[in-house]
Formats: structure tokens, sequence, C-alpha cells
């Protein structure tokens, strides 16, 4: 089961993806799915086939992954600097931590819906006399 696909993560990640074919990447999103299922376990809740917030969370785990890798592959710092004495923070690190806690967001919204929060339930009172 896949929450998402290589082309979902593309959409968000772009296509400069280092090294990391779409095998690798592939590979990455069964890793996340299955981050997804375990934290849904541990709340008590059956993972589904599909939903849109997990599909999310597992495009945003990916994401992390292949943030994380990249940093790796090419030894991105943590900041830019230009000869004018500008510099940019570009932290890796703080990026890929920023897309776990999307997906851990998403899955928690998942979690809250399946336990009844986002379930409307009403009442009919019967009128005895």
């Amino acid at each position: 089961m896949a929450y998402c696909i290589y082309t979902d993560v593309q959409l968000k990640a772009g296509t400069a993806c280092g090294t990391a074919t779409t095998s690798d990447i592939t590979n990455l999103i069964v890793e996340s799915d299955a981050e997804i299922v375990d934290t849904l376990t541990q709340e008590g809740v059956t993972a589904p086939t599909s939903d849109n917030r997990l599909k999310r969370a597992s495009v945003y785990l990916t994401w992390a992954a292949l943030k994380r890798r990249q940093a790796h592959e090419l030894s991105r710092s943590n900041s830019i600097g230009l000869n004018d004495g500008t510099s940019f923070s570009t932290s890796p690190e703080a990026e890929a931590a920023n897309l776990e806690k999307k997906a851990h967001d998403e899955i928690l919204l998942y979690v809250s819906h399946v336990n009844g929060t986002g379930i409307r339930v009403s009442r009919i009172r019967s009128r005895c006399h």
C-alpha cells in the first residue's frame, strides 16, 4: 500500500533530487508509509488503504528524507554568503524537521477524525407525554 507515488513527491520536491533515482524515491516512499502505519498502530488506529491526509504525510516524510540525503551528498551548508555581504540561511535539517512536523500533524488529523472528533453526531429526542 502506498499513500503517495513518485510523481506526488516530484511535484513538491522538483526534479533536482541529487543522485536519488525514481527507484530510490519509491523506496523512500515505502519507508515513509511504514512510519505512518507504525504511528497509526501506536495510536490504536488501523491503517486505511488511502486518505488524503496520509498522502500528504507520505509526501512530506519522503521529501524530508530527500532533503537530508541531498544535504549529505552535496555537503550543503547551513548558510550561503554572497560577495556583497548578504547571507541566507539554508538549513536542510530545519527544512526536513519542518516537513516531518507537517507530516505528523496530518497523521494526527487523521487519528482525530477516526477517533470521532471529526465526525458529527446528532441525537433524536423523543417526547414522551
